[in-house]
């Protein structure tokens, strides 16, 4: 049976990856994060460093580890010369080249090395993919029509930004986009709906539509809602979100469904 590693980020995802895994298997996954992360709802059972990437690797190794999963934000560090081993030193002309390509090519990277090393990436998909968004209408409110309009909007949107790498989220009120997810994040864009609706029409209304990027590495950092989602898209007064099934994690479902249903938000997942 393999032993699995999580690399955990920051927020919810890691710890309810955990729980899955250890309800299938019986069998705790190794927890480890970058040095000054912390995983929401986790003890980290290993921290590292970036500089010392070689010997970690190794480490899980030693100890039995064969399949990794990444799982939850991690924000650009800066790294420290000073603290490179010998092996790890050599990734450094590769991993510079990567983060000129943006994080998508820094994590492909990453990724690479892990399994040059003989650690077999796996994501959601394979090893929990209950935690997906599976297609259907998933709260208890299915969108009108004004909505489905809205949501295919913005999925030729998001479809036509995706090679330039630029989000994972819009928002279209009226098949008009109000906002488009950068680099703050989902919280900033629905909060710029929520503030420009004060002074701006359309004021009410409209679909908050959140999809991986074409060619995305869905093995990592898919996109992700939860409850705090639900609130912000209620707060900018939204009526519908829209994901794509099998590549958006839903993070504490069972409170993020509630509440969109009680929001009076239609939540939905389409191929």
């Amino acid at each position: 049976m393999s032993r699995i590693a999580i690399i955990a980020g920051a927020g919810r995802l890691p710890a309810e990856l955990a729980t899955v895994l250890t309800a299938e298997s019986g069998n705790a996954p190794m927890i480890c994060a970058p040095e000054g992360v912390t995983p929401e709802g986790l003890s980290v059972d290993l921290a590292f460093r970036v500089e010392r990437l070689a010997p970690f690797m190794r480490h899980l190794l030693d100890t039995g580890v064969d399949v990794v999963s990444f799982a939850g934000p991690v924000h650009r560090m800066t790294l420290d010369p000073a603290l490179f081993d010998p092996e790890t030193a050599t990734f450094v002309p590769r991993l510079l080249g990567a983060m000129q390509g943006g994080d998508d090519a820094t994590l492909r990277m990453v990724m690479d090395l892990f399994e040059e090393y003989g650690l077999q990436v796996q994501g959601l998909g394979s090893l929990a993919p209950q935690l997906l968004a599976g297609e259907g209408v998933l709260g208890t409110r299915r969108p009108d029509a004004a909505e489905h309009s809205d949501a295919d909007r913005g999925i030729a949107i998001l479809q036509a930004l995706s090679p330039v790498d630029v989000g994972q989220g819009c928002v279209v009120a009226g098949k008009l986009c109000l906002a488009i997810e950068a680099l703050y994040g989902t919280d900033a864009m629905l909060a710029q709906v929520a503030t420009c609706r004060d002074i701006r029409k359309p004021r009410e209304g409209g679909v908050f539509i959140k999809r991986a990027k074409a060619g995305q590495d869905l093995r990592v950092d898919l996109p992700a809602i939860g409850p705090a989602t639900i609130e912000a898209a209620r707060a900018a007064r939204l009526t519908g979100i829209c994901l794509q099934a099998g590549h958006v994690v839903i993070l504490d479902r069972a409170r993020t469904l509630a509440d969109a249903d009680a929001a009076g938000i239609a939540l939905w997942a389409v191929p």
